[in-house]
């Protein structure tokens, strides 16, 4: 019995995903919604910056639904660190609209919001006062950012290149528990990144970004440390990637008109969706057990009525 509950925790071992990955993020597992969006590369580079703040807890981003003045708010009051760290959404949002950044909390965001919120007005819009979806503000901030943006957030340019090698290093947090992190390699000079990057274009493991090249990176500051780690690193798209985008707007009509904007989670990426496998896998293992248990049980009740 004892053989059997080792083979069961050793095959759940395998089969669960490791925690190792998980704080790497990219446009597969951000968000659980991203597939269809067109702006999936520009929300992720924004969280990235800080620009789009996370919200946890949340699982999906609803690219098509329209920005709220009271997200936007948040947003902007999260990313211009206009509150405390313990500070709850709805006093982030208020202190956004005390500085000034956003005009209310009521109602949709429009361009003239974004602009004020982020771009200190200075865009110059054709259609200031239509209101703007959620993917739709990741691409306008995006097309629009400049320097500025980048020394708000805190960040500085990283290297750019060819990644030469990947190592990982065990270390520990300031609670004593073991924690993995990684240093890349690029023109023989080492790069750590930060306990929560934000990868553009690229897996999340680190180990499959040798021989990729890095298109642009931005490094910042972490945990209260000088040294300067990679927080964004967004990679030159593989050929698979760029004729899977060629395709993409084809593929984005269907799905977009068939599930009115939502994402149909049997055809996410791979990643994304529910781990269909390992749950089957799990509940026969349990089953395996569970009918060994049971006919243990029957063996000693059958030994007493001897």
């Amino acid at each position: 019995m004892k053989r059997s509950l080792l083979l069961l925790c050793m095959l759940l071992a395998l089969i669960m995903p490791t925690n190792a990955l998980a704080h790497i993020t990219n446009e597969q597992n951000l968000y659980e919604d991203l597939q269809y969006s067109e702006a999936k590369a520009q929300i992720v580079y924004l969280s990235g910056l800080g620009v789009i703040a996370a919200d946890h807890g949340t699982a999906l981003f609803s690219p098509k639904e329209k920005l709220t003045r009271a997200d936007l708010a948040y947003w902007a009051g999260s990313f211009f660190k206009l509150a405390g760290k313990e500070a709850k959404h709805e006093e982030i949002a208020q202190a956004a609209v005390a500085k000034g950044l956003v005009s209310s909390l009521d109602g949709n965001a429009t361009y003239e919001d974004v602009n004020l919120a982020y771009l200190q007005g200075k865009v110059q819009v054709e259609k200031a006062k239509d209101e703007v979806t959620r993917e739709a503000f990741a691409q306008f901030v995006y097309e629009h950012r400049g320097k500025t943006l980048y020394e708000q957030a805190g960040f500085s340019q990283g290297p750019v290149g060819k990644v030469d090698k990947v190592t990982s290093l065990e270390e520990k947090d300031a609670a004593g528990n073991s924690t993995k992190s990684y240093i890349v390699k690029i023109a023989d000079q080492p790069y750590k990144i930060t306990a929560h990057p934000k990868i553009v274009q690229a897996p999340v493991d680190p180990t499959e970004w040798e021989g990729r090249t890095i298109e642009e990176s931005w490094m910042v500051s972490s945990d209260g440390s000088q040294e300067k780690q990679l927080q964004l690193i967004q990679f030159t798209k593989s050929t698979e990637q760029a004729q899977q985008a060629a395709s993409q707007p084809a593929d984005n009509d269907h799905a977009n008109h068939a599930n009115h904007g939502q994402t149909d989670p049997a055809g996410q990426e791979e990643g994304a969706g529910f781990p269909f496998v390992p749950v089957i896998l799990v509940v026969l293992l349990v089953g395996i057990v569970g009918a060994l248990l049971f006919g243990r049980k029957k063996k000693i009740a059958a030994k007493e009525e001897a």
